[in-house]
């Protein structure tokens, strides 16, 4: 049995400033909790100011570091960067071909300043060898447009010509779920949009766009898809993370010198940094948010009917999901008006509706609670012109850029742990990712952690940050549901002290 740590590996140039290159990769991968390995396709002499010189690696010492480094195992993933020259390029070809693990390539043609880096080795077979074998591609626009030899654009989505030329030049072989990021850094206008461009779909992800950029920002996204790559992430989800956390970057940029700053590779993201995939049609500019919500969340259980409600207001819980599942007609609209006019009449109340968005529309509901597929066939504009609250379910990070494209009332995370009454495609997140990908969405959105989380659950998840934790089995099918709302209320209430204590006289 083998004890080899799983290990990255960059194939790039050497920085000695720490922004960008191999050593720009070693830490994303630190911060991201994994061992980074290095190959040094370049030495450097460069400051905050630039790249005055650069000197290619021995190709042979190349090849003896890369074949010495297989010793201690084959890599998880491997991120090209810069590679110095054509020989340089085909040992690496070579390399890369006869590995299994995912392969970002990120095709440094210059550095930030101008300085061209690798001319010469892009052209032709070449970089159709890469990019075939490359699972995930992420150049700027400027060099994209240089590979493929076709002229930029600045607003808007890709040309057709560019979208044919990625899939028949560089997606045409391979698996099918390989893929190409343009980086949207090198545009105009007041976002900054990446282009993901697969066999099948171009789909943008778009940031507010920072006053200033910053050194090594490319290596960063790179290094981070590699990563998440590795760990089994689709890529979507990877460059949902890898865009975040590159505007965190250059939004904490570390100072230098007098000249450009480094983007920082441990930043901690926030909401702000958060970008969004609109939905078809929608533009890049984000539509008006949803109304905030009136009170606290904490403790929020999810009940299939009317009577559950009923129950759980005279308990004193303030925040309730009514989710009614096989009921249609006029059976499923009496429960639901009943159950919004009975929280109308508690103080404090915040009561969502699950799915059925038309019914909770007629009857006035405070809000209602969607999954990801429901946002494509609800009338969202007529839920929030009525000033409907909107929940929005997310499992990964794309579905959690799909979510801020809407700007919801609160953004639902899970399942934080293994569930017993559905099964989930989704692996449970855990307290510690939970967590994280709380900060991402704070301090925009509420936070409501769901999935499996029992009354035991309830300590830890409230320190994870989390604005309010949803369950279902831990009230519906609890032995003694009130002794377990009274439980849960002393651990998260969400009701202003004096309304939990007059319900637990």
């Amino acid at each position: 049995m083998s004890t080899a740590v799983p290990y990255l590996l960059s194939i790039a140039g050497h920085d000695p400033t720490g922004g960008a290159g191999l050593t720009a990769d070693l830490s994303v991968w630190r911060t991201l909790g994994w061992r980074g390995a290095s190959v040094t396709t370049a030495l450097t002499a460069q400051n905050s100011y630039g790249v005055q010189r650069v000197l290619a690696t021995d190709p042979a010492m190349l090849r003896s570091s890369l074949a010495t480094l297989l010793a201690d195992g084959e890599p998880a993933a491997i991120k090209i960067g810069m590679l110095g020259s054509a020989v340089l390029a085909e040992e690496v070809a070579q390399f890369i071909e006869a590995r299994q693990c995912p392969v970002v390539w990120d095709p440094v043609l210059a550095a930030s300043d101008g300085t061209p880096l690798w001319a010469q080795a892009h052209g032709g077979g070449l970089a159709m060898r890469l990019a075939h074998r490359a699972d995930l591609i992420t150049p700027n626009r400027l060099e994209a447009a240089a590979l493929l030899d076709l002229p930029t654009w600045e607003l808007g989505q890709p040309p057709a010509s560019w979208v044919s030329a990625i899939r028949n030049r560089w997606l045409e072989a391979g698996a099918p779920n390989r893929a190409v990021v343009i980086k949207g850094g090198h545009a105009w206008g007041a976002h900054s949009t990446d282009w993901i461009i697969t066999r099948s779909t171009v789909l943008p992800l778009v940031s507010r766009r920072l006053p200033r950029s910053a050194h090594g920002s490319g290596c960063v996204h790179a290094s981070v898809c590699a990563a998440r790559l590795a760990e089994g992430w689709n890529v979507l989800d990877a460059a949902a993370e890898a865009q975040l956390r590159v505007h965190a970057g250059i939004d904490q940029a570390l100072g230098i010198g007098p000249g450009r700053p480094n983007t920082r590779t441990d930043a901690q993201p926030d909401s702000d940094d958060l970008p969004w995939m609109p939905l078809p049609g929608q533009g890049e500019e984000a539509p008006p948010e949803f109304a905030r919500l009136s009170g606290q969340i904490g403790f929020y259980p999810v009940v299939p009917d009317v009577d559950w409600v009923l129950r759980l207001l005279e308990w004193g819980v303030c925040t309730i999901q009514l989710r009614i599942k096989n009921i249609e007609g006029a059976v499923l609209r009496m429960q639901i008006r009943e159950a919004v006019q009975a929280a109308r009449e508690v103080p404090g109340t915040q009561l969502f509706i699950n799915d059925h968005w038309r019914e909770a529309l007629e009857a006035g509901a405070y809000g209602v609670h969607l999954g990801q597929d429901d946002v494509h066939t609800a009338d969202l504009a007529a839920l929030q012109a009525a000033g409907l609250r909107l929940g929005l379910s997310t499992h990964t990070p794309a579905e959690m850029v799909r979510a801020h494209a809407l700007r919801p009332s609160y953004v639902a995370l899970g399942p934080v742990f293994p569930t017993t009454l559905k099964a989930m495609p989704y692996r449970p997140l855990g307290l510690e990712r939970l967590a994280m990908w709380r900060q991402w969405l704070t301090p925009r959105y509420p936070v409501v952690a769901i999935g499996g989380i029992s009354l035991e659950h309830m300590p830890g998840v409230r320190a994870t940050g989390v604005s309010g934790a949803a369950v279902v089995s831990a009230v519906t099918q609890a032995e003694n549901p009130r002794v377990a709302v009274r439980d849960a209320l002393h651990i998260w209430p969400a009701c202003a002290d004096e309304m939990v204590a007059q319900a637990m006289v």
